[in-house]
């Protein structure tokens, strides 16, 4: 039984989205996904602290039309990517409190002088400085800790690639990495495979096999797999692509979730009786 997610999604309620969330939910149907969460950017700037495009409201509206319209079809989640929120805790907490979220992506777009690291000239730039500068907001996005996964860990990545056709990998800065990484499953965090990577330049998922297999080598379980579609067409790409390369990293399970709270989904040999709190489908 084959049972698909993508819990990265971006819709019309995200400043980039060009499709409804009833669109998005036909393009997964369709495309055989099982399960999604769609994750509309809650992305405060300098300037612009309390990012008054996102509402929450409207989405809330839009999601419960969906859940009807979908029952029985197709699993959806209520999930936000929160854009450094550890560079703008208060408004952030005003956002997440009392709303009923499943999943919270957690990212780091910009620096905290505001500079967006697709602005960065990774031309010239020294690959391990933007590497360990990169690392230390995703350090410090971790001790913000109130969200669930990491999204896309390697984004700098995508950047390089796309401007100066130059591939950079965290894993140039080995340890920190490893720090870093530790750090987060110690607080209970997990990362995502954003298959996104697939369709640009880099011509990888976000993270690549490299940092995938360090996660799991030092006891990384939370793994998401995220299309981070902002167009109904995208919706559930390079899903199957990222099981086989979570198998190849050595995970055993993907990872769903419901009010907060990771569930599994088994990818290899035979479905099993899991121990307290792992709910488990078979891939």
């Amino acid at each position: 039984m084959s049972y698909l997610i993508d819990y990265h999604i971006h819709s019309k309620n995200s400043s980039d989205g060009s499709s409804s969330i009833s669109e998005i939910c036909r393009s997964a149907v369709k495309s055989g996904i099982s399960e999604i969460a769609i994750t509309d950017h809650f992305e405060p700037s300098i300037g612009n602290e309390n990012c008054p495009f996102y509402d929450q409201k409207r989405y809330w509206a839009d999601m419960i039309k969906a859940k009807h319209a979908f029952r029985g079809k197709l699993n959806i989640k209520l999930g936000v990517e929160l854009g450094q929120p550890h560079l703008f805790p208060e408004a952030t907490k005003a956002v997440m409190e009392d709303f009923p979220y499943d999943y919270v992506i957690g990212s780091a777009h910009k620096l905290p002088e505001g500079m967006d690291v697709s602005e960065l000239d990774y031309a010239s730039a020294d690959a391990e400085a933007v590497c360990g500068m990169y690392l230390k907001q995703i350090e410090a996005l971790i001790r913000w800790n109130d969200f669930d996964c990491i999204g896309h860990l390697d984004l700098i990545k995508r950047y390089s690639m796309k401007s100066y056709n130059r591939y950079i990998t965290l894993a140039c800065r080995y340890e920190l990495l490893k720090e870093v990484l530790k750090l987060a499953i110690e607080n209970g965090k997990g990362i995502e495979i954003n298959t996104s990577g697939l369709r640009q330049e880099a011509r990888e998922t976000l993270p690549g096999l490299d940092v995938l297999k360090l996660y799991r080598e030092i006891g990384g379980e939370i793994l998401t797999i995220g299309s981070d579609a902002h167009n109904a067409s995208d919706v559930g790409k390079g899903a199957l692509e990222a099981v086989e390369l979570a198998r190849a990293a050595g995970f055993n399970y993907i990872t769903t979730f419901n009010q907060r709270r990771p569930e599994w989904i088994r990818i290899t040999g035979e479905k099993n009786t899991c121990g307290s709190g792992w709910q488990e489908k078979v891939m």
